[in-house]
């Protein structure tokens, strides 16, 4: 007697949660004045902004294009604080296109609402990079309490991937999910990576649109927190909460692709794919130099057949696992994508008689690889794999001054897959390099205009080489712009070389008059100027989420040279101090010596490992902590 109300009051429940969820889909709210007037988030009260609403809808049609289409609505609370949320961003891959767009602006002036509307696309500025188009607009008119809200379509030939993240800096009060596609000709399923959140509402259904039958899902989500920033992780993209659909099964009138029931099925399809297995069987007769070929020595052979495609190729900056062009063309343009220069390179150590395969990648910013399930959407980069004398080496000539072993830091992502004819192997692969950073500073202090002169270089090695001097490449002028304002110089006077060794350099002059406190007859400076530790604080507050992250184990070395002007002396320096965890995991050095006429001060930190568990963060708080104190001390002169 008492079962029969309870059950019935639960299917009426469910049936009013179907309904609502039906007709809040797709259905964005009008706009309310009583959002302008919201003083703060109810989720996080001193979030700077949140998001009220967000739509998205990947729309797949019969011709197997693709509709995009998102709206979005913010809050804005501290306009300050929320330079994330003052632009517009619209990434379009090259087959794209923006086809509609319109922003609105509400404020609130005298309690009357002000609206400002910008509906042409022509407005946003353009910008091109890495394979993208990003249209992108600067907002007018914000202010603390604005509510932002924008629209826009994007037609794509590209169904592969789509994904939308549901976590963000800001909280989210409700945002929603649609992917709409042909049963007969596609089907995805749903992979989820990073943190797992579970939808309020979600509609799975199939609908009958003109003779054809379409799958549908809508996922809704409210009260979604901000994803917590730290510092020290290799992309925090990768513990997003997401919906990743995967695309398992697509078929057209030329082409059918079933997915892959495994990584050895990965190896077999890849090795009949024209544009990977037909391209490495290309003929390459006569493109590597005689002597390089017939090296005496295998690893010797290897590393000059390497070094012979980094100097002769370069990497366009476009990501693929597939070549982009023919070999034929390739050896023309001399230029090309990830797989096309690191497959011509797996090419030429085969010919020359080295075992060498292709590895196959997710790149840091394309997120982890699931390696649980194999899916040609998680890849994008192509590496070289070499075996010699039963010893596995790693080779990627798309970084100029990258070495065996030693890649740049996007390629160390943890996993990644052998293809050896037709076997396809999950592996493992860590950074056991240690990387380093040399900072010197010679300087002489002109205390009657207060102003500390000198030279500064950075001498990088190891990893950090390879990133500083790819970066350097890739922008010589940006570079020698940016270096400076690390350190809060205002010098023009960069210089930057790679030195024979593969270190790379950067020096500069610099002239500072806000280093020293002159006092009357005293004068206080730190002798480490603007190296303190303070630009590598372990700083975080909260409970950390993730592990630490470094992705290469470093030693970070400075040598302060300071020449004290000759009607001064020293009265106080600053103490010596030596440390270390019991593990030897984390050491600090810290020397200062009174030369003649010099202060000279070095101050060192090494860590060992390329990683670490989160719970070993109080120990690098507590040990920057006493760097940091160490690294701050003043010494003080006074006249003779």
């Amino acid at each position: 007697m008492n079962k029969l109300p309870k059950l019935t009051v639960a299917v009426s429940c469910l049936a009013f949660n179907i309904f609502f969820a039906q007709n809040k889909f797709l259905s964005p709210p009008p706009f309310d004045e009583a959002d302008l007037k919201k003083m703060n988030s109810l989720i996080e009260k001193n979030a700077p902004a949140e998001i009220l609403y967000n739509s998205m809808r990947y729309n797949v049609l019969n011709d197997k294009s693709l509709e995009k289409e998102y709206y979005s609505k913010i809050k804005i609370y501290d306009k300050k604080r929320s330079e994330d949320w003052l632009n517009i961003n619209i990434p379009l891959q090259t087959d794209e296109s923006l086809s509609r767009f319109e922003a609105k602006i509400y404020n609130l002036s005298n309690n009357k609402v002000e609206k400002i509307v910008i509906d042409k696309k022509e407005q946003l500025k353009e910008n091109f990079t890495k394979g993208l188009n990003i249209y992108k607009l600067a907002l007018p008119n914000i202010a603390d309490g604005s509510i932002i809200e924008y629209s826009y379509k994007v037609t794509s030939r590209n169904i592969l991937n789509p994904v939308y993240f549901l976590e963000y800096n800001i909280p989210v009060v409700y945002e929603e999910y649609n992917l709409e596609y042909p049963d007969e000709a596609i089907t995805y399923v749903f992979n989820t990576t990073g943190n797992l959140i579970k939808p309020k509402y979600h509609i799975s259904s199939t609908e009958d649109r003109l003779g054809s039958l379409y799958n549908v899902f809508r996922f809704g989500y409210e009260n979604i927190k901000s994803i917590q920033k730290e510092k020290h992780v290799k992309d925090l993209d990768r513990f997003r909460g997401k919906i990743k659909p995967e695309l398992k099964r697509y078929s057209s009138k030329n082409f059918v692709y079933d997915g892959f029931k495994d990584w050895n099925d990965v190896a077999v399809k890849f090795r009949n794919y024209d544009d990977f297995g037909g391209f490495l069987k290309s003929n390459i007769k006569d493109v590597l130099p005689e002597n390089i070929k017939t090296y005496y020595e295998p690893s010797g052979r290897a590393d000059k057949i390497f070094n012979f495609v980094k100097e002769n190729y370069k990497w366009n900056r476009n990501d693929g696992v597939i070549a982009s062009q023919s070999l034929k063309q390739l050896l023309k343009t001399k230029s090309g994508n990830s797989a096309d220069i690191n497959l011509l390179l797996i090419m030429l150590l085969r010919d020359a008689g080295i075992e060498a395969n292709p590895l196959l990648i997710s790149t840091v910013d394309n997120g982890i690889l699931n390696i649980i399930s194999p899916n040609f959407n998680n890849l994008n980069f192509v590496l070289a794999s070499v075996k010699i004398n039963n010893q596995i080496y790693f080779y990627d000539a798309t970084s100029p001054n990258s070495k065996v072993n030693l890649l740049p830091e996007r390629d160390w992502n943890d996993f990644g897959i052998l293809l050896e004819k037709d076997k396809g192997t999950s592996i493992s692969f860590s950074n056991t390099n240690v990387s380093k950073k040399e900072f010197d500073i010679k300087a002489t202090l002109d205390i009657e205009n207060n102003t500390v002169k000198g030279t500064f270089v950075r001498k990088d090695n190891g990893m950090y080489a390879i990133d500083s001097y790819d970066e350097f490449e890739m922008n010589k002028e940006k570079y020698k712009q940016s270096f400076p304002a690390q350190y809060n110089l205002d010098s023009k006077n960069v210089e930057s070389k790679l030195l024979a060794d593969g270190d790379f350099e950067t020096k500069l002059v610099f002239s500072e008059n806000n280093l020293m406190d002159v006092v009357g007859n005293k004068v206080i400076i730190n002798p480490l100027l603007f190296l303190n530790a303070d630009k590598e604080s372990f700083d975080q507050t909260e409970q950390r989420v993730h592990q630490i992250d470094f992705i290469s184990a470093f030693n970070k070395e400075k040598r302060i040279e300071l020449e004290i002007p000759e009607n001064y002396k020293v009265v106080s320096l600053p103490k010596d101090k030596k440390i270390a965890t019991d593990d030897e995991e984390i050491s600090f050095n810290y020397k200062v010596e009174n030369v003649g006429n010099k202060v000279i001060i070095t101050s060192g930190v090494k860590v060992a490992s390329q990683n670490y568990p989160k719970e070993y963060y109080p120990f690098f708080k507590q040990i920057w902590k006493i760097v940091s104190d160490t690294e701050n001390q003043v010494i003080s002169l006074v006249k003779k």
